[in-house]
């Protein structure tokens, strides 16, 4: 008999002791990583491509559940390698922060209000290291977990769980009922030992069944679990996003324990208490049924609040961001279908030369060969995201209108799909004249107007297609090595230019945005800075010069 008070007198203070010094340990190593992490490329998360597939479904879901037509499209999505954006501003400390994250950059619709809150979380956040740290340890607590299928349930909560849930409650009291009358005889101490076989065999073989469920709802589980901290931590600051988070809480304080139990998780590898709580009292399962019950009846409550704690570590990401910046601009809106800016950059580029804009009329861009043009317009197009998703911009000066971005311009051939290049260019410049239709203001940027045809061709069509979309709603930014447009267009779109500087040393390019169109070509140039024959670079340049004078290219 002494020896089994001795047993329990264990495993009622020793293991939950060391427990608690585990988790202390953990705690403190995990407060000294954020601190060295803070400002500095270490904490970006750098998703690989399935990551990022993942990451978008939460904004998939979103979409067909409540459909908004303004958002950023696929198309524009993809030809601003948005992708390679959110890889490099991504801080997030769970999977929910990278997902909210993401949907915040296809949303161009956010009120004002909720922007200037946006930034005024981020600049306090930067500047108040207490009430940063425990938003951090508390988000972290969440877990980085990809492909959890939660979002699903999230919007179309169709749960299942498994039959006769009340076997799981008896098999949770019963080791511990043998447990205590062991000490009254200590026979039932070697029942208790088959009992917690038995449900050891239950554990497992239920995990097995219901693995792909489990896992969605032990997500949630945690988020909750996650937002019930929130609530109760000392956030200055903070006040109103906790005053709705603690609202939202009370609403599911039906599985408030059961959340807790669920999402509870290994917090170090030598941790072997967890896995034997849940294993002897068959917490999982038992959680798993309460928790299906309560978020079907609270299914517009768990979005929200899943939508409020990704919001805060989305806004952590936006301070880190300009911790590691520093000199990030708060955009201007303003009424009129214009863009101003000053020192603008592309974000993704390492040394970028900034450049300022005004673009109050239609656009045309010309220039040589790498010599900027793609970059700028890639550059103004982004900007105008951030400004409307994020309320940064990377430049000294921005003010725009709110207006929906749309581009066409990384085009490829479709195989699987059986469309050319040119069919493919065609749908993607159609698709925005189907926007402007319905009335929204766009700004609209095209990189190179219908190259997938011949010259003639492309010419005619695209100053058709140019002048469709001068006007209106609608402001186009377009750049082209077709000079042929800007005689065609002067009057209707503004001509600038970007040019090259040729000298001994080869052609540079000082990527600085001038007024009207280029006068200079660099192709030929190029072919003899790589070294091609004198006899072949002289050909081409009588070619050249004779087809300006009689428009033949073979002397008769």
């Amino acid at each position: 008999m002494p020896y089994a008070w001795l047993i329990g007198l264990a495993v009622v203070v020793v293991l939950p002791l060391g427990y608690l010094l585990l988790k202390r340990r953990y705690s403190r190593r995990m407060r000294h990583m954020l601190q060295a992490q803070w400002g500095t490329r270490d904490a970006l998360r750098r998703p690989d491509a399935d990551q990022q597939r993942d990451i978008a479904r939460y904004w998939q879901a979103q979409q067909e559940h409540s459909p908004f037509e303004g958002a950023v499209d696929n198309t524009t999505w993809n030809d601003l390698d948005m992708d390679q954006l959110l890889a490099s501003l991504d801080c997030s400390h769970s999977i929910v922060g990278s997902e909210v994250l993401y949907a915040m950059l296809r949303r161009q619709d956010a009120p004002l209000s909720v922007l200037e809150r946006r930034e005024a979380l981020s600049v306090q956040l930067c500047a108040q290291e207490d009430t940063r740290l425990t938003l951090q340890m508390i988000l972290s607590g969440l877990g980085y977990h990809a492909f959890h299928g939660a979002t699903r349930y999230l919007f179309h909560p169709q749960y299942q769980m498994p039959q006769q849930p009340w076997r799981f409650r008896v098999l949770a009291v019963l080791p511990f009922t043998l447990v205590m009358l062991g000490f009254l005889w200590n026979g039932f101490f070697i029942a208790a030992i088959l009992a917690l076989m038995v449900n050891m065999f239950v554990h497992y073989r239920t995990q097995a069944v219901w693995e792909k469920e489990m896992t969605a709802i032990r997500h949630l589980a945690l988020v909750l679990h996650g937002a019930r901290k929130l609530a109760r931590a000392e956030l200055p600051g903070l006040e109103a996003e906790q005053q709705e988070i603690r609202g939202i809480v009370s609403q599911l304080r039906s599985i408030r324990l059961w959340l807790q139990l669920f999402g509870s998780e290994q917090i170090h590898d030598l941790d072997m208490i967890t896995p034997l709580l849940k294993v002897t009292f068959m917490l999982d399962m038992l959680s798993f049924v309460s928790i299906i019950k309560g978020l079907q009846r609270h299914g517009p409550d768990m979005r929200r609040l899943y939508e409020l704690v990704g919001e805060l570590d989305a806004v952590l990401s936006i301070a880190q961001l300009r911790a590691r910046h520093g000199a990030l601009a708060r955009p201007v809106f303003h009424e009129e279908l214009r863009v101003e800016a000053r020192g603008l950059c592309h974000p993704l580029v390492e040394r970028p030369v900034p450049n300022d804009l005004l673009w109050n009329r239609n656009m045309l861009i010309t220039g040589s060969n790498a010599s900027g043009k793609s970059t700028f317009i890639k550059a103004v197009a982004i900007n105008a995201v951030l400004a409307q998703t994020l309320y940064v911009c990377f430049a000294d000066s921005m003010a725009l209108c709110r207006a929906r971005v749309m581009t066409s311009m990384a085009i490829r051939d479709s195989v699987l799909a059986g469309e050319s290049y040119f069919i493919a260019e065609l749908r993607s410049l159609h698709r925005i004249v189907d926007a402007r239709a319905q009335g929204q203001p766009i700004l609209c940027f095209v990189d190179e107007i219908l190259r997938g045809t011949n010259t003639i061709e492309r010419i005619a069509a695209s100053s058709a297609v140019l002048r469709a979309l001068a006007g209106g709603n609608l402001l186009c930014m377009t750049a082209t090595h077709d000079i042929e447009l800007t005689r065609i267009l002067d009057g209707l779109y503004q001509n600038v230019h970007f040019s090259e500087v040729v000298d001994e040393h080869g052609v540079r390019f000082d990527y600085l945005l001038r007024e009207g169109p280029t006068r200079t070509r660099n192709a030929i140039l190029l072919l003899d800075q790589m070294g091609y024959d004198s006899a072949l670079i002289a050909e081409a340049r009588d070619n050249v010069r004779r087809f300006e004078m009689t428009g033949r290219w073979q002397a008769e």
